[in-house]
């Protein structure tokens, strides 16, 4: 049988892997909130242009007119399920620009935001 000491020691201790993993910028803040490309679990794609403290700036592509739109980050990950996917921005951009709904002139400042970035 084992002692409580012997046991809380093992469930505190932290894996020799964990340690020896190098950060990336890409990691930071759980390695989700990073400007690019998202798709939802609805196939629904979208353009993160803008990263806050709580909320994260969109242009989502869907019917009619595209504009920005900001979600608190909980709910763009947990409830829309917006996952990162590797898809070129350059590409992405050009497409949401051109289409045939037509673009708010704050979405073409936000998705021409982007290009300058990715630059």
């Amino acid at each position: 049988m084992q002692t409580k000491s012997n046991r809380r020691s093992r469930r505190s201790g932290t894996h020799a892997a964990q340690l020896q993993l190098p950060l990336e910028e890409s990691d930071i803040r759980h390695n989700k909130k990073v400007r690019g490309v998202y798709r939802d679990r609805n196939a629904h794609h979208a353009i993160v242009y803008k990263i806050g403290k709580i909320k994260i700036s969109f242009v989502e592509m869907k019917k009619g007119r595209l504009v920005t739109r900001s979600l608190p980050d909980v709910k763009f990950f947990n409830v829309r399920q917006f996952e990162r996917i590797e898809y070129p921005v350059e590409r992405a951009v050009e497409n949401f620009l051109k289409h045939g709904g037509g673009v708010s002139e704050a979405a073409r400042r936000a998705l021409l935001s982007v290009l300058k970035g990715s630059t």
